[in-house]
């Protein structure tokens, strides 16, 4: 009787056991894996100006051009909480743009990729930054489309989108007077860009 005794009591200990692994393994594969998905609710437009600087310049005939964009102004936040309590109060956007096949004759802004940095200034005074991957999609007379989505910092994985308006582009007399004195480098920009 004690053989069977210690038998049962044995197979009782292995039946426990095998039911509390397959209880905690239920239980792991239940629990949904952490989100990193970018909040939905986050909206910010801001309202800049600035200048576009191109290297070497801007041509009569279609040159590869590499294109810096600095241009900085107000934000309006409409995320609320999502934000974290903190209201974005202004922007400056710095971004960079290689191989923008460009002339005096054709669209100041053809398409092309580029990366960029976004610093923020909240209203409490202090700053953050966004790591930004972005693209322009399309031109349309002086207007660029740019679209895109912050690869780091604040607001990681949320959408770009900009549409920036270049002031040189007055028909084509601005531009054709400065190329022949090694191109055009320097014109003035204005914009939006929002995230969210």
């Amino acid at each position: 009787m004690k053989f069977r005794d210690r038998t049962a009591s044995t197979v009782r200990a292995v039946a426990t056991a095998l039911a509390t692994a397959t209880l905690s393994a239920g239980i792991a594969l239940a629990t949904p894996a952490v989100s990193h998905a970018a909040d939905p609710n986050v909206s910010i437009s801001c309202s800049t100006a600035g200048n576009i600087h191109f290297e070497p310049g801007v041509q009569l005939i279609p040159t590869p051009q590499q294109a810096n964009i600095r241009m900085e102004g107000d934000c309006y936040d409409n995320s609320g909480e999502d934000n974290g309590g903190m209201t974005i109060a202004s922007a400056r956007l710095t971004s960079g743009f290689d191989g923008l096949v460009i002339s005096c004759l054709a669209s100041p802004l053809a398409n092309g990729q580029g990366t960029g940095t976004i610093q923020w200034t909240l209203d409490n005074g202090e700053t953050a930054t966004s790591q930004v991957d972005m693209r322009i999609e399309r031109t349309v007379l002086n207007t660029a489309h740019l679209t895109g989505h912050v690869t780091e910092g604040r607001f990681e994985g949320q959408q770009f989108t900009a549409d920036i308006h270049m002031s040189f582009w007055q028909g084509v007399g601005d531009c054709t007077i400065g190329a022949p004195m090694g191109g055009v480098q320097n014109a003035g920009i204005a914009g939006q860009f929002t995230i969210g």
